[in-house]
């Protein structure tokens, strides 16, 4: 839909939280069984973090959004609402964690709601929040947080599970902000590859497959059961080798296209992490410079948070300077592919 003129919808700031603890390629290697080398060339894994007791997706997102709210000196009762876009494997089932910050926040006028998208989540809650904005004019300030402790479901003693062993625990949060033209969001590409719809799951837990008495005797079984499972992975493998550059390239078109922009004017790119290959070949594909961009090797995938992680490492590195056009890329299964086009500082 064509926006009203003169609207805007920005970023007031952001926070991110990442557990203190980390792992090493050395240490990951003991508990997976993968070189050291492989797993810092080839899987784009020098460290990533590790979770701790407390560290859990609405905890996590809790401690960034009050963060945020210390660095910016808003005040909770000007949020007008609560956008949770992080993973829904969280503390508790049947659960919105939403509704749990705003409680921990003390955001009394705003109301809150889940939005899961897997780790596809930010570009897309980015683009409902602003049209939500844009529909509702009494949505002046809405804050957007998210958590992800999808590393606990990850089996790591099966290698078909590699791709996973990046996984990293972590929580983010953002305040937007109306007729805001600084850090101004601008257009969202989204596409969903339903052949992937059933290869990632938690099998078990759900009210399609309780986990038995039967299952809870066997130690093992029981391990397993509470972890990630594929139903076809090598399938999945090829599947995701044909498909998976197309729909991220495609994901960046459709966003460059709802911005009026081209690849050309992108000055940086924040991506999921994934390995170094795919994640290069995309920019390759787009006809992006190596340079601009920061790969994640320290970090790992921590879900929701990467495209902000990678933004604050452009901007700290001073890749990333005021008007430039920064495309935030994330990918989640199911397969999921979003971006969302920002535009830094005041342009």
């Amino acid at each position: 839909m064509a926006l009203k003129k003169g609207f805007h919808v920005g970023i007031l700031n952001y926070s991110i939280y990442l557990p203190e603890k980390t792992i090493t390629a050395e240490e990951l290697s003991e508990l997976v069984g993968i070189k050291p080398e492989i797993l810092r060339d080839k899987m784009g894994i020098n460290r990533k973090h590790v979770g701790g007791p407390e560290d859990h997706p609405g905890i996590m997102a809790t401690k960034a959004a009050k963060d945020l709210l210390k660095k910016t000196k808003v005040d909770p009762k000007e949020i007008d609402m609560i956008l949770y876009a992080g993973e829904t494997y969280s503390e508790y089932v049947c659960w919105t964690v939403a509704i749990k910050i705003q409680n921990e926040i003390g955001a009394d006028r705003a109301y809150a709601w889940d939005l899961s998208f897997r780790c596809a989540g930010t570009p897309l809650a980015l683009k409902v929040a602003k049209d939500m904005m844009y529909a509702d004019e009494s949505l002046k300030t809405v804050l957007v947080a998210g958590g992800n402790a999808n590393a606990y479901l990850i089996d790591y003693k099966d290698p078909l599970q590699s791709f996973m062993f990046d996984m990293s625990p972590g929580g983010f949060a953002l305040i937007l902000k109306s007729d805001y033209s600084e850090n101004e969001i601008l257009g969202t590409g989204i596409i969903t590859d339903h052949v992937f719809c059933d290869d990632v799951i938690g099998k078990y837990g759900g009210t399609l497959n309780p986990i038995t008495e039967e299952i809870a005797k066997d130690p093992e079984e029981l391990r397993k059961a509470k972890l990630i499972s594929l139903s076809d992975p090598e399938g999945m493998k090829l599947r995701l080798a044909e498909r998976s550059l197309p729909d991220f390239t495609g994901a960046v078109a459709l966003a460059l296209k709802a911005s009026n922009l081209t690849a050309a004017d992108i000055d940086f790119i924040g991506i999921t992490h994934i390995n170094p290959k795919a994640h290069y070949a995309i920019m390759a594909e787009l006809g992006i410079d190596k340079e601009k961009t920061v790969y994640l090797s320290d970090d790992g995938h921590c879900g929701h948070v990467d495209q902000l992680l990678a933004l604050d490492y452009g901007i700290k590195q001073g890749k990333v300077k005021d008007g430039d056009i920064c495309a935030l890329l994330g990918a989640g299964t199911g397969y999921a592919f979003a971006c969302s086009i920002i535009r830094r500082g005041k342009g």
